[in-house]
């Protein structure tokens, strides 16, 4: 399973990738903004992107809204970033909503959900929750349509997606058309799945790191690791949960967990789009418009949301 050349090629003018847990979470944050600080802006044609503040559970929630050029009202994505619960912010996956409000022609809601260890779980359910109730309610004001809603994220938000939409569920929330999970686990680590000893190195992200991250997110792991909104795939019942497009990596440790939650949402009776990105590695949306796999995940998770809006609600 050798690496894409074009991923081998970015990746070769790194300067290599530290361990997680070496590295102050400051630290680790900064490198991944500078990431992002560096990355051109993707270059596809909007109508208008602009900063919110949105109330949250805890103070104003800054949210980033993307407008695509076909005037509303429009469908809405709202967005959750990857990066662990940890890293990550309205820039760092800039390239992702931009990419995906031109290419599904949706309104994208970019939520800046809190972090730990500072906020450990669930405040960034809680935040993407509030952010979903916001967006639906205020549908109108952005030029959204309230019927017409996905939630979705990468890798850690992915996460957040699958707890969300099972929050919708059993809160009586807002109705959503679909759950967007690019290369999400989906469940607590387990080491004894195929790849996450296969790839246990990497490329990119690690087993270790994939440990780190859960131990600064869940205070109480013994017992949260359980609970669905951060292990989606545990919980007690998918029925009803909206359709889901899921996109793994095939050189990502958590690329099988990500996988098994597939089987689960089809044994539940929801339907579900799987898709393995031959030669990419954990976080490969982050060079959308750089590699060509990405441009494919994207264009497949545009015709998927297309397909979503377009169903009857």
């Amino acid at each position: 399973m050798p690496l894409d050349p074009q991923m081998a090629a970015m990746l070769g003018q790194s300067s290599g990738w530290a361990a997680a847990r070496s590295v102050p979470v400051e630290q680790l944050r900064a490198a991944v903004k500078g990431f992002a600080a560096a990355t051109p802006k993707l270059p596809v044609p909007l109508r208008d992107v602009s900063d919110w503040a949105i109330p949250g559970p805890a103070g104003d929630l800054p949210v980033r809204i993307y407008k695509p050029q076909v005037e509303g009202p429009r469908p809405i994505l709202v967005y959750f970033h990857g990066g662990g619960w940890v890293v990550g912010d309205l820039d760092t996956q800039d390239m992702i909503c931009r990419g995906l409000c031109h290419g599904a022609e949706c309104i994208v809601v970019s939520v800046d959900y809190r972090l730990a260890p500072e906020h450990r779980f669930p405040a960034a359910v809680d935040d993407c929750y509030a952010a979903l109730v916001w967006s639906a309610a205020h549908a109108g004001e952005i030029g959204g349509d309230p019927a017409c809603i996905v939630v979705g994220g990468d890798s850690a938000g992915a996460v957040l997606s699958g707890a969300v939409a099972i929050r919708a569920r059993d809160e009586g929330g807002p109705g959503l058309r679909g759950q967007l999970l690019f290369y999400g686990s989906m469940n607590y680590p387990s080491h004894d799945m195929p790849s996450m000893k296969e790839f246990a190195d990497g490329p990119i992200l690690t087993a270790d790191d994939i440990d780190y991250f859960w131990s600064l997110y869940l205070g109480h792991p013994q017992t949260e690791q359980d609970h669905p909104w951060a292990s989606p795939i545990r919980a007690t019942s998918h029925a009803g949960l909206p359709p889901a497009f899921i996109g793994t990596a095939e050189l990502d440790p958590s690329r099988d967990q990500g996988e098994a939650y597939g089987p689960v949402l089809a044994a539940a009776g929801v339907p579900v789009e799987l898709h393995r990105y031959v030669g990419m590695p954990h976080g490969f949306m982050s060079w959308l418009g750089m590699i060509d796999m990405a441009q494919t995940a994207a264009d497949d998770a545009c015709a998927w949301l297309r397909t979503q809006f377009g169903r009857a609600g």
